[in-house]
């Protein structure tokens, strides 16, 4: 094999910034993390100094981002958790990096990577959700993303109690709930111990998520809908409800509902897939 053919997939989150090299059969090489910064040429800066430690054994960059982008100027138009708005932040590190550099929907990575190597491998329809610190989703079809005018696969931002306007983001996300990190782990811990507010906990979180798969069926219809993010680490407890309502909202052949296979590698793979052209 050629020498210099593996990607640096960067996985940039309001915690932290995950990256990797990934190789041509999309297996992960190397693993690292780091907390992200608080203020934006701070993660820049981060960012020029992680591709700096490996610019030499790679071919590419692909990074994944939260939010909305501009994927053909490189642009992170708006984000929730990272304090950017309209950055150009492909032509920023371009003033220190000089290999290719893709950007893509942190959702969409994820997706991306289920559908190649993960849960949907064997499958042409595969959609997603991100259950974090807020809701994304993502759509792909036959191993490419499906990106509409732009923002195709905001799975979190469809309503669902349409009489308060909730969006699923505001019933789900950690954030609207305002639960950290420890906090979900706790929950998990207590539905183990079969508490019964956490179990009751998980049953409602089942439930909301419940519909959204049903309207993603009914719109999409994938074949298998894949769950991440630390929510889904506690999928156990909240799948009976899930099942449930997408069996009796979509009884003629629903989709398969699976937690993610790839776990938190998921994005930094999917992020080094942009660049991969044959599947």
């Amino acid at each position: 094999m050629a020498k210099n053919q593996d990607i640096l997939g960067i996985d940039v989150g309001g915690n932290n910034i995950k990256f990797g090299l990934v190789n041509q059969r999309a297996r992960l090489m190397s693993y690292g993390q780091i907390p992200t910064p608080t203020t934006a040429p701070a993660i820049i800066n981060a960012l020029i100094k992680i591709i700096g430690g490996y610019e030499r054994q790679i071919k590419a960059v692909g990074l994944g981002l939260p939010g909305l982008l501009d994927l053909s100027k490189g642009l992170i138009l708006k984000t929730p958790n990272l304090p950017f708005h309209r950055t150009p932040i492909v032509s920023r590190l371009h003033q220190k990096v000089k290999k290719p550099i893709k950007i893509e929907n942190d959702a969409n990575c994820f997706v991306l990577a289920e559908s190649v190597v993960g849960g949907g491998k064997n499958y042409k329809y595969v959609a997603g959700f991100t259950l974090g610190t807020g809701v994304g989703g993502g759509l792909v079809i036959n191993k490419k993303i499906y990106h509409g005018q732009n923002q195709a696969g905001e799975f979190g931002h469809q309503v669902i109690d349409f009489h308060q306007g909730q969006k699923l983001e505001t019933l789900l996300g950690a954030r609207a709930l305002k639960l950290s990190a420890a906090a979900l782990i706790g929950l998990e811990k207590q539905a183990q111990a079969q508490n019964p507010l956490a179990l009751k906990f998980w049953r409602n979180y089942g439930t909301a998520l419940g519909f959204a798969c049903v309207n993603i069926i009914k719109i999409l219809d994938p074949e298998i809908i894949i769950l991440g993010g630390k929510q889904a680490r506690a999928f156990k407890y909240f799948r009976p409800q899930v099942a449930g309502i997408i069996r009796q909202h979509c009884p003629i052949r629903p989709a398969k509902i699976v937690k993610s296979q790839l776990i938190d590698k998921a994005g930094i793979i999917g992020a080094a897939l942009l660049f991969k052209q044959q599947f």
